[in-house]
């Protein structure tokens, strides 16, 4: 057949996890071939913060969330826009993201997720090293900032959860902040800095770099979007816009599109996508660098240094279609708010970025073989930390894909736990 290729495996999306799950796949020894649209700047990966954190083990669904609920609704809360309509029509998913808000929920969450987040920045280094982006690394901590006592006593829960699992974090006094942060405009009654945590000041060049080592290990790219994968007794079939790939296994990796492309197959995830936008700006030349990303937690933001004088300002989440429009009001409020923070100067954008992050209710991301379906390995939903997980749960497919023990355990990750849910 024309445009028919053949291969041992094929991965399907090429953000941070599908990409690492390819090179891995190469390293032992795999023919691979990694099936994406090749449109670097939607992807999720490109337009993240960077922060590669052992601490990010906490989904967004807290028990925090009922005393702020009202707020939520009105979309009165800078860090959430909820569009109504698409709430409804992702019904499963927001009715057991509810559910999931509870301290005992949080806590399981947090427990699952601390193997796969205590091993991500040593696979990040690995990856970095092979790729030839170490510049982009380092390990300077990042912070979260509170604007006022309330607000620093309501993540009183989160620290604590962080100190059972031996997370290290340094509590900063509100006189002490700016000097930690010379950059900081803007008074804080505390900081919090979690000095484990490393970022990367170009989440999309090490995309790039890493697209570079899978070519040079052999791997194969066919840029093109997946539109059916159908199995058949030698394994499967992926029908992309330009032919077909016959392959033994296929790993779904594709981010906020992969629960599309599962229903296909009949797997009906509880599944919604979260939206994020980026702007970058200019520090004033007078200005102190930042030298860490920072949460401005009254905000709902995260500003992150991007090298040469670059801040990019991220927004809060937007809870919508994955195809909507863009809404631009969130980040256009996160950057008046950056204004008070660091002293910046004009956008360096034409436009802000906008991508879409998987979601799942309960905050953990969707990893192990298809429990209908031989040789399908799911690989996505890993949310707010698909950057910075990208490497470790690479190496967990291919684990899955060759036979072995994972690399870290997996089993809150089974992917049956979102199809055993009631329909509703």
């Amino acid at each position: 057949m024309p445009n028919a290729q053949v291969a041992d495996i094929v991965v399907i999306g090429g953000g941070m996890v599908g990409l690492a799950s390819a090179i891995a796949l190469k390293d032992r020894g795999l023919d691979v071939v990694l099936c994406d649209p090749g449109e670097s700047r939607a992807r999720t990966s490109f337009g993240n913060a960077g922060v590669i954190s052992r601490g990010s083990i906490f989904p967004m669904s807290s028990p925090g969330l009922w005393p702020k609920l009202p707020t939520y609704l009105r979309n009165a809360d800078r860090g959430l826009r909820l569009r109504h309509a698409h709430l409804a029509r992702v019904l499963p998913w927001t009715l057991h993201f509810l559910a999931a808000a509870r301290t005992s929920a949080w806590r399981r969450a947090a427990k699952s997720l601390l193997p796969l987040t205590s091993a991500a920045y040593g696979e990040h280094e690995q990856l970095a090293a092979r790729a030839g982006t170490k510049g982009l690394l380092h390990r300077t901590g990042w912070i979260k900032l509170y604007r006022d006592e309330a607000a620093f006593a309501g993540a009183n829960l989160e620290r604590a959860i962080l100190a059972e699992h031996g997370i290290a974090m340094e509590i900063i006094d509100g006189a002490d902040v700016q000097a930690l942060e010379p950059a900081l405009i803007r008074r804080y009654a505390r900081a919090v800095l979690l000095p484990e945590t490393g970022s990367l000041q170009d989440p999309g060049a090490l995309i790039e770099a890493c697209e570079g080592l899978y070519s040079a290990l052999g791997g194969r790219f066919v840029q093109a979007v997946t539109t059916r994968l159908v199995p058949d007794h030698e394994g499967w079939t992926v029908h992309h816009a330009g032919g077909q790939v016959h392959a033994r296994q296929v790993v779904l990796a594709a981010g906020a599109a992969s629960a599309e492309i599962a229903k296909t197959l009949g797997y009906r995830f509880a599944f919604a996508v979260e939206r994020g936008y980026h702007r970058h700006y200019a520090l004033h030349p007078n200005s102190p660098p930042l030298t860490r990303p920072i949460l401005d937690t009254g905000a709902g933001s995260i500003l992150a240094p991007m090298g040469e004088g670059r801040i990019r300002v991220l927004s809060g989440v937007e809870l919508n279609a994955r195809h909507a429009p863009p809404d631009h009001l969130q980040i256009e409020a996160a950057a008046q708010e950056a204004a008070g923070t660091l002293r910046l100067g004009g956008p360096l954008d034409n436009q802000p970025w906008l991508g879409s992050r998987p979601s799942t209710p309960d905050g953990m991301p969707v990893i192990g073989r298809a429990p209908r379906h031989q040789g399908l390995i799911f690989a996505f939903g890993h949310g707010h930390i698909g950057m910075s997980t990208g490497p470790i749960t690479g190496r967990i497919v291919a684990d899955i894909a060759t036979d072995r023990p994972p690399s870290v355990p997996i089993a809150a990750f089974a992917p049956d736990r979102l199809l055993s849910w009631p329909r509703l």
